[in-house]
């Protein structure tokens, strides 16, 4: 089948060529025959003109003969110019004379036709139009300059050929120069035409003869020389495609040919031994990277065994954490753990590098930092022991960023240091996540004697703490952008409500819809902490009329819990003032008809109490009013404005707002 379609493809090849060549050889050679035919055509017709104006007369022009010799040599003329028609194969020789006022009659003096022809011959003193105004044009040309004038009339309803060419010349009866006469001579063309057809087909004939000739020749040559050696190359790539043997018998032996086919067979043989020699490297080199692979899997499965994968149920916090290697194994690490009943150890760490010894380094930081921070101490302490002790011999010049803290569950207070690490996110219970920003040390293994700074917070009831790796925040998709802190900070503020194992799912999917087809370049490690020990913030609310006379269920209900939060007695007195000036005002002026209703919530907010009165009357800020000016006398001072004063002095904290058309006025004391 191959070599019947290349055989094919080669002869159908050949014979376009030939059939192109063929079509230009007759083109061009239609060209020149039929240039080189219209040349003769043209001297042949002026030839015959001449010698038709030398037997001509002048004097039967001018009429200087008596009417009988006229006769006598007008007949002498049209017999001569017969007989010359006839032999020259001229189709007409006609005399006339051109009307030279605008040239678009013509008169005929003589007009001779050649005997074989049957057209209507114009008699003497015949007069017609001009044919067309190219004849008109070149009557004047003639008549004006002299010279000669050649048409070609091409009109299939003139004639059966529907071509002939003509071929004037001017006469002159005197010697003035003056032109009154043009001699014609016209022949036909259909000569020309079965003359040029012959010529094609003879082109043509000898065409296909040479193209069967070649095609013959060129067809057994290719055969031996071009088709049956790219078959048995065609076939013997196929059966090694599909065994991977070496053959019986080498192509470079059944092809000897010096030309490229051969080289082409020898470069096969060659490349087939390659392929093999390929194959049996591959072959091992699998086998090999199938073991590495076994073992790094193993080596994984060994480095997540150390991380700690369950996590404490306590009710002081719920935690989660997850590692996701860019390779095999990673450098990045958590951990935690009770240092005591009451002091909970996290850890947030990344080793320079990636692969098995950034692992390998991995663990020892990781053991070294459990085991000390087990022994006590400040994490400053911690990271400064375990970093004189990661320095010695360490040829590979590894270091390691750690994030260090210790939380006091029964306070929330948190004890940490940041060597050279990502600074962690904390949300407040009732606000956003923000980077808890210090100053940091330099990471752990880069100098031996280097001291690492301590920073303190507090956590606090609802608070959590979120810690991570460069993986994240450094992330990058396929248009080299960062994922950046700022999108990980807004998709933290989404994960409101979520469990931490949620989080850090949400968490590691918002990464990962980021890179998109990006791979992963470091490792993802991410540590959440959610606290729930402490106090939690207390609040109790109170809806009144907005009445007199429900001042006093207002300052029993805020006593009740002034009370049971044992608050001083001054700080309470001070309290209950600036609740009956505020709450007044609003039963006064808050509302026309007084017929509103009074919200007042009181909140333990840690060693604080705050107060809010909320009331949907009339707006006013008690706050934009100017202070009274109590230098002056009683009598002096404008009326109003001392009781927010006392209220304004006395408390810690005064706040207006109006929010979703409500009086919200809030205050705030230290009641321990």
């Amino acid at each position: 089948m191959l070599r019947k379609k290349l055989a094919v493809q080669i002869i159908a090849g050949i014979v376009f060529v030939i059939c192109v060549l063929t079509v230009l050889v007759c083109v061009m050679g239609y060209r020149e025959f039929t240039s080189s035919a219209m040349i003769q055509y043209e001297d042949c017709a002026y030839n015959t003109a001449r010698t038709a104006a030398s037997v001509m007369s002048p004097e039967l022009l001018t009429g200087n003969m008596s009417g009988s010799e006229f006769k006598m040599r007008f007949k002498m003329l049209n017999d001569e110019w017969q007989r010359l028609a006839d032999t020259q194969d001229a189709t007409f020789i006609y005399l006339i004379c051109p009307d030279k006022s605008d040239y678009d009659h013509i008169k005929f003096f003589l007009s001779v036709m050649n005997s074989s022809e049957h057209y209507d011959q114009y008699p003497s003193g015949y007069i017609r139009k001009t044919t067309n105004d190219e004849y008109k044009r070149g009557y004047k040309e003639l008549c004006e300059n002299g010279g000669r004038m050649v048409t070609i009339f091409r009109d299939k309803g003139y004639s059966e050929t529907g071509h002939h060419i003509t071929v004037m010349i001017p006469f002159k009866t005197n010697d003035s120069g003056t032109v009154d006469w043009i001699l014609c001579v016209q022949r036909q063309m259909e000569r020309l035409n079965l003359f040029r057809k012959s010529y094609v087909n003879h082109v043509a004939y000898a065409a296909a003869v040479i193209a069967g000739l070649v095609l013959l020749v060129y067809g057994m040559y290719l055969g031996r020389s071009l088709i049956r050696p790219v078959q048995k190359i065609a076939g013997e790539t196929q059966r090694f495609a599909g065994e991977h043997t070496k053959p019986e018998s080498p192509l470079g032996k059944e092809i000897t040919a010096k030309n490229e086919i051969g080289q082409l067979a020898r470069t096969i043989d060659a490349m087939e031994g390659q392929v093999l020699n390929y194959i049996d490297n591959i072959t091992n080199i699998t086998k090999e990277r199938e073991q590495i692979k076994a073992e790094l899997n193993i080596a994984a499965d060994i480095q997540l065994s150390m991380l700690p994968r369950e996590f404490p149920d306590r009710k002081e916090f719920e935690m989660f954490a997850t590692m996701n290697p860019a390779k095999e194994v990673g450098g990045d690490f958590y951990d935690f753990f009770m240092i005591d009943d009451d002091h909970l150890a996290l850890v947030m760490a990344d080793v320079s590098g990636k692969g098995v010894p950034a692992a390998l380094f991995m663990v020892i930081a990781k053991t070294l930092i459990k085991d000390r921070a087990k022994m006590g101490g400040t994490p400053g302490e911690i990271l400064a022991d375990v970093n004189n002790q990661l320095c010695e011999g360490n040829d590979a010049d590894l270091f390691v960023t750690v994030w260090l803290g210790i939380l006091e569950l029964s306070t929330g207070k948190v004890t940490a240091s940041n060597a050279g690490h990502e600074y962690p996110a904390i949300k407040r219970a009732d606000g956003k996540y923000e980077l808890f920003k210090t100053k940091q040390s330099p990471a752990v293994a880069t100098m031996e004697g280097m001291r690492f700074r301590v920073s303190e917070f507090e956590l606090k009831h609802g608070d959590c703490l979120y810690i991570y790796t460069d993986g994240v925040p450094e992330a990058t998709n396929i248009h080299d952008e960062l994922y950046g802190t700022d999108r990980m900070l807004e998709a933290l503020d989404g994960t409101s409500g979520m469990s931490a194992e949620d989080v850090l799912h949400t968490m590691r999917k918002s990464v990962m819809d980021f890179t998109g087809e990006a791979p992963q370049f470091d490792d993802v490690t991410m540590l959440y902490l959610k606290f729930m020990g402490g106090k939690s913030e207390e609040m109790h609310e109170l809806v009144v009329d907005a009445q007199i006379e429900k001042l006093d269920e207002v300052l029993d209900f805020i006593d009740s819990y002034l009370d049971e939060w044992e608050c001083p007695m001054k700080t309470q007195t001070q309290i209950n003032i600036a609740v009956e000036e505020i709450f007044v005002n609003i039963a006064h002026y808050a509302y026309e008809a007084h017929d509103g209703k009074a919200r007042i919530t009181i909140t333990r907010k840690g060693s604080d109490a705050e107060i809010t009165f909320t009331d949907s009357g009339i707006p006013y800020d008690p706050l934009a009013k100017e202070d009274p000016d109590i230098t002056l006398s009683a009598e002096d001072r404008q009326i109003g404005g001392l009781g927010i004063y006392i209220v304004k002095k006395s408390m810690d904290n005064v706040s207006y707002e109006y929010r979703d058309s409500n009086n919200v006025l809030t205050i705030s004391k230290r009641i321990e």
